[in-house]
């Protein structure tokens, strides 16, 4: 079993973990147990991969928590809470590429070496007890959170790019 309890400063400091009682995270992680992997920096994901998603716990050099916006913004790369290959794991992308299609994408090296937290789209909706429940609906409010916020990032880009509008800082 792994002890999560050595990363309550990196959870409880992460949007998806938010206003969730340490104790109650700590069970809720007991609970659903996802495996820490620890990634060595250059390393690059396989594309085998993205039939599951990691939140970054600690990166190596430390990268600070920048301030956030919005509730649900995500951390930048390699702060603790940033997520990775969600949308690719939770779309199933990769089950509908022909094998003898080329690559979607090529993944890139990471530039930090990574302790992650590993789950399964399956591990966030499956049920595990009637104590830890609470705790996982507000854990997948705020993964709902932080997808909904990552549109309207990308819809910011959007407008950004078309004519110069910030939909973020409407002008007068």
């Amino acid at each position: 079993m792994e002890n999560y309890r050595e990363y309550l400063p990196e959870l409880t400091s992460t949007t998806i973990f938010q206003d969730i009682p340490e104790e109650a995270l700590i069970e809720l992680l007991e609970a659903m147990a996802p495996p820490i992997r620890r990634r060595p920096a250059g390393e690059k994901p396989s594309l085998s991969d993205f039939n599951s998603f990691w939140i970054i716990l600690r990166a190596d050099p430390p990268q600070s928590l920048e301030p956030r916006r919005f509730k649900y913004d995500m951390p930048k790369f390699g702060e603790p809470g940033m997520m990775m290959a969600e949308i690719p794991a939770l779309s199933r992308f990769l089950d509908f590429i022909p094998k003898t299609a080329p690559k979607p994408f090529e993944p890139k090296p990471w530039p930090f070496a990574l302790e992650l937290l590993e789950f399964t789209p399956d591990s966030l909706v499956k049920f595990y007890s009637e104590k830890v429940a609470p705790a996982q609906s507000v854990f997948l409010r705020n993964f709902l959170g932080i997808l909904a916020q990552k549109v309207m990032d990308v819809r910011r880009e959007l407008f950004l790019l078309k004519d110069g509008r910030d939909i973020f800082n409407p002008a007068p």
